[in-house]
């Protein structure tokens, strides 16, 4: 086995090892332990970005390691959260709640199958955006109103028909075309000190995740909400300069 082969283990192991947390996020789904599987869902999403910084910095990308992260992305991010929330909110609910919760799973599957095909990289070529809200992201919303249940929210469980209205629309951003802000421009360099606020962010974040889980979620779910018409507007603003260096290098 060759030295590529080698480092090509690494991220690819990494992806397996946030499949099985997927697997066991069912698994506590289907027990009633709701709040071990939204752990191990969150789990998977860590080494879903593990995965891709590591075979970035081991250059070791590979066509198997981009199937096999999609493969674990739909579980992981799409099944998963899909089969929690079935069980733990709507389970007593009729035909629209359940269609609600199958659509999230075909979005997901849709929106893993365009990035795989690269539809859109003829369209977006911009690295600071995605084309839609990216699989993990969508796990977290549809995910925010069991999360609320564990605070003493529960308005999902009260009123599912919005709550399905709610899980069909986050599902319908997955497969659509709003720019949203994209982290893969992130670079550490800590010898130059120059990312020493993302760590202390980083660190404040852990923090808080170790005293009130359910309160930060909630607080970071919001947030990206917020963030998706800022998205748009500097979507719209990047385009805009892209334009006006085009007309200035015509003249």
């Amino acid at each position: 086995m060759n030295k590529l082969s080698i480092r090509s283990i690494i991220p690819n192991v990494t992806t397996l090892i946030g499949l099985c947390f997927g697997i066991i996020a069912i698994c506590f789904a289907l027990s009633g332990q709701f709040k071990l599987s939204v752990i191990c869902i969150m789990m998977a999403s860590i080494c879903d970005v593990l995965d891709g910084r590591l075979s970035r910095l081991l250059k070791s990308e590979s066509k198997l390691g981009a199937e096999l992260d999609s493969l674990a992305d739909f579980l992981n991010f799409g099944i998963a959260p899909s089969i929690l929330i079935y069980i733990s909110l709507l389970q007593n609910g009729g035909l629209i709640e359940r269609i609600a919760v199958l659509s999230f799973i075909v979005f997901s599957c849709l929106r893993l199958a365009r990035f795989n095909a690269d539809i859109d990289s003829k369209n977006n070529k911009s690295s600071n955006f995605f084309t839609g809200i990216p699989t993990p992201a969508g796990a977290g919303l549809i995910l925010l109103p069991l999360i609320h249940s564990f605070l003493g929210f529960n308005w999902a469980y009260e009123t599912p028909i919005i709550a399905s209205i709610y899980f069909v629309t986050i599902g319908s951003l997955l497969v659509s075309k709003v720019p949203t802000f994209s982290g893969k421009q992130i670079r550490f360099q800590l010898k130059k000190f120059k990312d020493l606020k993302v760590i202390v962010c980083a660190f404040l974040f852990i923090i808080c995740m170790i005293n009130s889980p359910w309160i930060t979620l909630s607080l970071v779910g919001l947030s990206y909400i917020i963030s998706i018409p800022l998205s748009i507007r500097a979507w719209m603003n990047e385009k805009d300069l892209d334009k006006n260096s085009s007309d200035t290098l015509e003249i």
